[in-house]
């Protein structure tokens, strides 16, 4: 990965989605989301917004997650706070919900960037289940403990949790 900026959207998707940008991107890669989910967020955005808001990202990145949430979910720029929920939404959904009137895109447009997207979305693993028509594991499994959260995200589930 040689785009800086790709990695600062990748670090900055860890923020807002709270899962670590190891796991967002990992070393080895066979379906390579990431780069996908960079250009569907740039064009959903547009250009000048998505460099905005890696703008606003890239001095603070390393702030505690609180300040970094703020920033950003908080912006008084209303395409970078909303084009932020669009990230988490495209992570966590596999799907691009278009956060403004954006070229031909209009508010609230919906699209699945792709089957492995769907497929691959994060709130699958952090449902521990698997999208309809599609599993990896053996028939009969639903009868078994299922593997942990921790296992699936690397958080522990109790980590999140408010007293």
């Amino acid at each position: 990965m040689n785009d800086p900026n790709l990695q600062d959207f990748i670090d900055l998707s860890a923020e807002l989605t709270g899962l670590s940008a190891k796991l967002l991107a990992p070393a080895v890669d066979p379906i390579n989301l990431p780069p996908v989910f960079f250009d569907t967020a740039q064009q959903g955005m547009g250009t000048e917004a998505f460099s905005k808001l890696l703008n606003l990202y890239v001095p603070i990145k390393g702030q505690p997650h609180e300040q970094i949430a703020s920033a950003i979910l908080g912006s008084s720029d209303p395409q970078i706070a909303k084009g932020a929920r669009s990230i988490m939404k495209l992570w966590l959904l596999g799907s691009w919900y278009q956060p403004y009137d954006q070229g031909t895109a209009k508010e609230h447009d919906i699209r699945v960037v792709s089957d492995q997207a769907y497929k691959e979305s994060w709130a699958w693993k952090i449902a521990q289940s698997h999208p309809m028509g599609y599993s990896e594991y053996h028939f009969g499994y639903w009868a078994e403990q299922p593997p942990t959260l921790k296992q699936f995200t690397g958080v522990d589930a109790k980590e999140g949790q408010q007293p």
